[in-house]
């Protein structure tokens, strides 16, 4: 007596278009967009730029603040007279010369620290 087969084929098919189906269902149901109520802009205010102080220190230890000469000597203090009122805030970029010794550079970078400047940003090639 033969015994009978048992081809699963078309079953496995039927649950694999089922499953698509499920995928397909699920996905739609889940990422519906939702109404958001957005706030209004101000168009009256516009945005302010921050103020930018540029240090550039050359290899002869002359230092040019937004292009105003300063001594290495007295670097703090005449950079307090000149940007003490300014928002500590703004932005400071300090260029320096890869000649100039770390000391040299660390005075500099540590009277604008103690001035209470919080972003300082270092130049580079």
């Amino acid at each position: 007596m033969k015994k009978p087969d048992l081809n699963i084929t078309p079953f496995v098919d039927i649950m694999l278009v089922l499953l698509a189906i499920l995928m397909v269902s699920v996905s739609v149901s889940t990422y519906q967009e939702k109404s958001v109520n957005l706030p209004k802009g101000s168009k009256t205010t516009p945005a302010t730029k921050k103020a930018t102080i540029n240090i550039v220190i050359k290899s002869n230890k002359e230092i040019l603040v937004n292009g105003k000469h300063l001594n290495i000597k007295n670097f703090s203090e005449q950079f307090n007279l000149l940007f003490g009122n300014y928002d500590k805030n703004s932005l400071v970029y300090i260029a320096a010369d890869k000649s100039i010794s770390y000391n040299d550079f660390m005075k500099i970078y540590a009277s604008v620290v103690k001035l209470g400047f919080t972003q300082i940003g270092l130049l580079t090639k």
